[in-house]
């Protein structure tokens, strides 16, 4: 589909005369509006807009519609093995287990991470936000939904989204299978990132973390079932499968719905 997005170009004397706000188009020079343009063009320039009108890519970039750009990754990531859990190399997790990590362009991709993925097992669905929707770090972002379950899990970060990952929507099951490169969830533009950084974990503070997060599973767990998640060893894929009076909505409680104390 040819999109004639020269269509709504704006003269300076409309904006002069109908007053309108540049704040709400991609840049002075390219006075675009957001709403019209993606209106038309549909979702393949809102992965590189938001609403106020900051383009994610040079506009000749934008004009030329990447739309399989944003897939591209540096590959899978270096994991560690803590408790029996994958903690990926220089990613910031949250304490509800959701991910973020820096991309070389300053977009923040972000996702769900190997706990989950392991504990909770593959989903049914996923509901993810739509491009240019705005996600606030500590507030919930998206839902898994299992089995007529619901988890419903918050932003690591704070930002505008710009891309959703469409594989996930047609294939939840990724995000088990290869929950850091393929299965990620979210390209978001963030609005505090050094701020909100600052507040997640890293490094060896992952480390610590996931050997309370470990700790607290057992205890759900009980004894008798410490093998499924034993330090040493990768724990065992869907977990909650697994064990049939396990309660999903204790785990969703217990490990998903933290908020940051820090």
């Amino acid at each position: 589909m040819q999109h004639h997005v020269y269509e709504f170009k704006l003269k300076k004397a409309d904006i002069q005369t109908n007053g309108v706000n540049l704040k709400r188009h991609i840049a002075p020079d390219q006075p675009f509006d957001y709403d019209e343009v993606t209106a038309i063009t549909g979702p393949e320039y809102a992965r590189h807009l938001n609403r106020d009108g900051i383009a994610m890519l040079p506009y000749e970039e934008v004009k030329r519609n990447f739309s399989g750009m944003p897939l591209k990754t540096a590959g899978k990531p270096t994991t560690a093995n803590v408790s029996g859990f994958q903690i990926a190399d220089d990613y910031y997790y949250h304490p509800g287990h959701s991910w973020a990590h820096m991309e070389p362009d300053g977009r923040i991709r972000i996702g769900i991470d190997d706990f989950t993925s392991r504990v909770f097992g593959p989903a049914d669905t996923i509901n993810l936000p739509s491009a240019g929707d705005s996600l606030k770090q500590d507030e919930v972002a998206w839902e898994l939904n299992r089995n007529d379950h619901k988890a419903p899990m918050v932003s690591p970060v704070s930002g505008t989204v710009i891309f959703v990952n469409d594989n996930v929507l047609k294939r939840p099951d990724i995000t088990n299978d290869d929950p850091y490169d393929a299965g990620f969830l979210l390209l978001l533009e963030p609005f505090s990132l050094e701020q909100d950084l600052k507040k997640l974990y890293i490094g060896r503070e992952c480390f610590q973390w996931m050997e309370k997060e470990h700790q607290s599973l057992l205890e759900i767990l009980g004894p008798e079932y410490e093998q499924l998640a034993a330090t040493g060893a990768e724990a065992i894929n869907d977990i909650y499968g697994h064990i049939p009076d396990l309660d999903w909505d204790t785990l969703v409680s217990k490990f998903l719905q933290r908020k940051m104390k820090r």
